[in-house]
Formats: C-alpha cells, sequence, structure tokens
C-alpha cells in the first residue's frame, strides 16, 4: 500500500474523512490548498477535486487521491 493510501485509510477509520457520498463533485485545477487525502498541496498545474457533502462541508482531493477515497470507503466494515 502506497503512503496515500495509507494515510486516506487511516482518515477514514478515524472519521476525519468523510465515508458517505458526496452531494456534488466539482473539478478544476488546485489553488494551493491541502488534499484531504494525502496532505500534500494541490498545485495549479495539477486537477483537483472537490467533494461537496451532505452536511456542507467540503473535501478537496487530487484526482488520483479522489480515487482512492471512493475505493477505500467502500471497502470499510458496514456499522
Amino acid at each position: 500500500m502506497d503512503e496515500a493510501s495509507r494515510r486516506i485509510t487511516d482518515k477514514l477509520w478515524r472519521g476525519i474523512l468523510p465515508t458517505d457520498d458526496s452531494v456534488k463533485t466539482w473539478g478544476g485545477y488546485g489553488t494551493g490548498l491541502t488534499c484531504d487525502g494525502c496532505d500534500a498541496p494541490i498545485t495549479s498545474s495539477e486537477p483537483e477535486h472537490e467533494e461537496e457533502m451532505s452536511d456542507g462541508r467540503t473535501v478537496r482531493f487530487h484526482v488520483a487521491c479522489d480515487g482512492l477515497w471512493r475505493v477505500l470507503k467502500q471497502a470499510l466494515p458496514k456499522s
């Protein structure tokens, strides 16, 4: 498992990242804000996904981190 996968898995288990599906998704280029998945900045040359959650929270990801989040949250045990 790579470092981004480890970070995202840890954040999902600890409840830092949401486990539900987003209600809206936007795409664009980064503005230097931190990726909520891997904690690295999303630069202006990198595509970014913003996910609006049902509670109004917005999480930002590199495209690859967004894909990891979507896959890894599905692997969590159902509560």
